[in-house]
């Protein structure tokens, strides 16, 4: 986003990045209970299988949580926080540059570690289908 040439078309760019992240964290909260009151399907596996479906899982939830709330404080502590027309997402934190860079590494970081989350995830869906011939990756269709 830092090589958009345009200043204006970069402060678009960079609110649309900020209201995806506040969608995206509004969804993750209200799957998350969702999945409190709709367990999912027990996973026929290993004890060792069935501990890292529910570390990776948890995982993601954190990152999916954590991810876009350290962009918000970030920005609100940049002095720049989201916008939607005239309504404007602010937190009750006061604007300072330590507190940014924090919440962007933070934010930033967890960029990385998500990725990895995915792959993971996504080899082990590769794994039961292609390996174990299982049938998990089916019993994630609608």
């Amino acid at each position: 986003m830092d090589d958009v040439p345009n200043k204006l078309l970069k402060g678009i760019v960079f609110n649309g990045h900020k209201l995806i992240g506040l969608t995206i964290l509004c969804l993750v909260i209200l799957r998350f209970f969702w999945m409190l009151i709709n367990p999912k399907p027990y996973l026929e596996a290993t004890r060792l299988e069935r501990l890292a479906e529910r570390t990776v899982h948890w995982a993601l939830y954190i990152a999916l949580f954590a991810m876009p709330l350290a962009g918000w404080i970030g920005s609100v502590a940049g002095g720049r926080p989201p916008r939607w027309g005239s309504l404007v997402f602010n937190l009750p934190i006061k604007p300072g540059e330590y507190v940014a860079d924090i919440a962007f590494t933070l934010h930033n970081k967890l960029a990385i570690i998500f990725i990895v989350l995915i792959s993971l995830h996504v080899l082990a869906a590769l794994f039961h289908h292609f390996v174990k011939k299982d049938h998990v990756l089916q019993r994630m269709l609608p």
